[in-house]
């Protein structure tokens, strides 16, 4: 047994030897990784070469380990670490280069952390992009794209660059001559409202309200054509000095105001119809120069008239002096009055509105916060409130004409006017259910005023359509209380 051991120690470290000796010799250095391209050089010339959004890839090997990542340049000297083996990126061409050649590295890091000492490089002749730009309008029905507007109307567009929108700069906008010096716009902004800055002249300028702002910048846009039609031309300037072609609205007809006095039809039925009844009554009662806006009209499923957004058509408002709405539905008419009417009655303008009631509408509406309405009054449960043809409308003051229903009127709701209203004309109301009807005992009131401080009414509404109420042939009697010896216009 003795002699087996030491046979099998012996034999066991001959072979423990003999091994050694198969690994004996220097131990070779790390080798650092090779890193590669797609390809080594480009050639491009003039308009072939790249556009300045680029996509590059590469790989890399090792002799002796294997590849964990890889830094990439723009420079040799900065570099940034990554896994991937592709990008994308836009290049930085310097201002008022129209070409350029972008020099990319990229080098390999092994799993010692060894990095390629000679990083594979790739030259990219690049060349500037062109920026675009275009109008853009809501798709929102009906739309509100006016074909034609007193001097204040809204744009919106949209810019791009194919290199990126970082490298968009501004936008340049005029009116309808390419060749006059255009206004400058931050890229920031893909919107404004353009205000004319004289009503009277032939042509003029438009400041400028960006986006959401309510106070305009400074400078104008020149060319504004009033009693004419416009377009409105817009490019785009990238960082570069790029341009864009020029691109145009569509045409919009600009109107010139003759007075400032202003008609509001908000009739969305029987708008002719309405419409000729105020300026007949206007003109009889001694009232010839008014400008009429229809903010109901749709044509083609587009509003003819009304302002793309409330801030616009308010500028449009505040321009004149004294208004006379009239609307066959109240939520659309007096929630449009409320935001749209604040600055006229803020500089002392003259309100007046003419509108019906539906028995649908709640007896404090939001809309009513704004008007001499304090409340509307509801019927009884189970009726209605209607105005017969005949029924007598008649007048709370002195020498105002007493009035007639001249047809039924389906939905007839009275209203208690605010604190410090005064009423004007109570209605003969019936009230009506499915086994009565009765002459209404309760508050009756359809029209009230709001006086301002010299004494004069400065907001007069009325719960019913007044073209309802000629039964006695003496609406120019009305017209000429409410108009001239209320509201004053001349």
């Amino acid at each position: 047994m003795t002699r087996i051991l030491y046979s099998l120690v012996f034999f066991s470290l001959f072979a423990i030897n003999a091994c050694r000796s198969d690994f004996e010799g220097d131990v070779k250095p790390n080798q650092a990784p090779e890193t590669y391209t797609v390809v080594d050089t480009i050639f491009r010339e003039g308009s072939n070469r790249f556009p300045s959004s680029l996509e590059v890839k590469w790989w890399g090997s090792d002799a002796d380990g294997f590849v964990t990542g890889y830094e990439i340049s723009s420079d040799g000297t900065n570099w940034k670490f990554t896994k991937r083996q592709d990008t994308s990126f836009i290049v930085d061409i310097p201002a008022g280069s129209d070409t350029f050649n972008y020099q990319f590295y990229v080098r390999a890091i092994d799993n010692n952390g060894l990095k390629d000492q000679s990083p594979a490089t790739l030259s990219y002749p690049v060349k500037n992009s062109a920026p675009t730009v275009s109008f853009t309008y809501s798709t929102v029905t009906p739309t509100r794209r006016p074909l034609k507007s007193f001097p204040v109307t809204r744009w919106s567009w949209s810019g791009n660059d194919p290199d990126g929108f970082e490298n968009l700069d501004k936008y340049e906008l005029i009116w309808n001559d390419t060749t006059q010096s255009p206004y400058t716009l931050s890229k920031s902004y893909s919107e404004a409202t353009l205000e004319g800055l004289d009503w009277s002249v032939t042509t003029t300028g438009t400041r400028v309200y960006p986006g959401s702002l309510r106070n305009a910048l400074a400078g104008e846009i020149s060319g504004l054509k009033l009693n004419d039609s416009n377009v409105l031309y817009i490019r785009a300037i990238d960082k570069v000095g790029a341009k864009s072609r020029w691109n145009g609205s569509y045409k919009i007809y600009i109107r010139k105001p003759v007075s400032k006095t202003l008609l509001v039809n908000a009739n969305s039925t029987r708008i002719d119809q309405a419409e000729t009844f105020y300026k007949t009554n206007l003109q009889a009662a001694g009232i010839t120069n008014f400008d009429v806006i229809r903010v109901r009209e749709i044509k083609d499923n587009n509003y003819t008239e009304l302002s793309p957004d409330n801030f616009t058509q308010s500028l449009i408002f505040q321009y004149f002096d004294a208004h006379i709405w009239f609307g066959n539905q109240s939520d659309y008419t007096l929630g449009l009055a409320q935001r749209t009417t604040e600055s006229l009655l803020d500089k002392g303008g003259k309100l007046f509105i003419a509108t019906n009631f539906s028995a649908a509408v709640d007896l404090q509406a939001g809309y009513l916060e704004f008007t001499p309405i304090d409340s509307l009054v509801n019927p009884p449960a189970g009726s209605q409130f209607r105005l017969n043809v005949g029924a007598p409308v008649r007048a709370r003051l002195q020498n105002w004409p007493d009035l007639k229903a001249e047809k039924i009127v389906s939905s007839a709701r009275p209203f208690y006017e605010e604190f410090g209203a005064t009423p004007l004309y109570d209605a003969e109301i019936t009230r009506s259910s499915s086994s009565s009807s009765e002459v209404w005992s309760g508050k009756s009131v359809i029209m009230a005023k709001r006086n301002g401080s010299n004494g004069k009414a400065n907001f007069i509404i009325c719960s019913l359509e007044l073209d309802n109420l000629n039964g006695n042939g003496n609406m120019p009697q009305l017209f000429k209380k409410l108009f001239v010896d209320e509201f004053e216009i001349k």
